[in-house]
């Protein structure tokens, strides 16, 4: 009982992270879910969990600690998430660098079929490929600006919110593609913020609701790639991963104590995440 309490705690823990990656641009939910050893399991239970009746409940009560531990640290921490990002935008994202690095050892030994060849070479550098493209595509959008909006629902406004929260969902399940950098090019971002923090229920449904169709859509292709050509598709990831770090990493403050603080705190925190998973592998 003590052991099943445990795990269910660890996985809503690691919901609350990928929710807190989620509200924070340029930081991907699916990047932590990688980090957090439990991306190709969600992959598999938002794409079977209607269809696969023997596992649905399996299935179920998974999707529903991980969306229970996103929301509810979604909603506690905005304001905090804000705060920090606002006082001190290096030092956070610096702490996503840290453990991010310190994780990428043990996700690679984490799986067994990692044999590297051409194949699997393209598809890594396909995967750095598209992170550069949006880091190099989209250099105007400002990342750490903070903006509260005031916002009034109308019939188009909704229907922003749904295409938006349908892209930003997929993009959530891939890792290195921000859902809220998707957000901030397509100018809601600061307004489905507003809203979290005014707590606007209308708004936030609208956007859930294309939130949760972009996640299973892409979740489903994501499935399918994972079940074809497996190999090929974690190597792919492993790039989006890795090139994650380029576009998170927000460079070091001038001033040499403050740059001292922001190696220690990047130090750190690659020290607990590669700690952690080097006892879980």
């Amino acid at each position: 009982m003590k052991n099943r309490f445990k795990d269910d705690l660890i996985l809503i823990l690691k919901g609350g992270a990928i929710g807190v990656a989620n509200i924070i641009p340029g930081v991907s939910g699916g990047t932590i879910a990688v980090v957090l050893k439990i991306y190709e399991y969600l992959i598999e239970a938002i794409s079977n969990v209607f269809s696969n009746k023997e596992k649905r409940r399996e299935y179920l009560l998974f999707l529903i600690k991980v969306a229970f531990g996103a929301l509810v640290v979604v909603f506690l921490s905005a304001k905090l998430m804000k705060f920090l990002l606002e006082n001190y935008y290096i030092y956070t994202n610096l702490a996503f660098v840290g453990l991010i690095a310190g994780s990428i050892p043990s996700i690679y030994k984490s799986h067994d079929e990692m044999k590297f060849n051409y194949k699997t070479a393209l598809t890594f550098l396909l995967g750095v490929a598209i992170i550069l493209f949006f880091e190099i595509a989209f250099p105007q959008v400002e990342k750490k600006e903070s903006v509260t909006v005031a916002f009034q629902m109308t019939t188009g406004a909704g229907i922003m919110l749904l295409i938006s929260g349908f892209f930003a969902g997929g993009s959530m399940i891939v890792p290195g593609i921000s859902g809220s950098f998707i957000m901030l090019l397509m100018g809601q971002y600061y307004i489905v913020t507003s809203c979290v923090a005014d707590r606007e229920l209308l708004p936030l449904s609208v956007v859930g609701f294309g939130i949760v169709v972009g996640i299973i859509v892409f979740a489903k292709l994501i499935n399918f790639l994972f079940k074809k050509y497996r190999k090929e598709t974690f190597y792919f990831i492993l790039g989006l991963v890795i090139a994650s770090l380029y576009t998170i990493f927000p460079g070091l403050p001038e001033q040499l104590f403050e740059a001292t603080i922001a190696v220690v705190i990047t130090i750190m925190f690659f020290m607990v995440s590669f700690i952690i998973g080097k006892s879980e592998t």
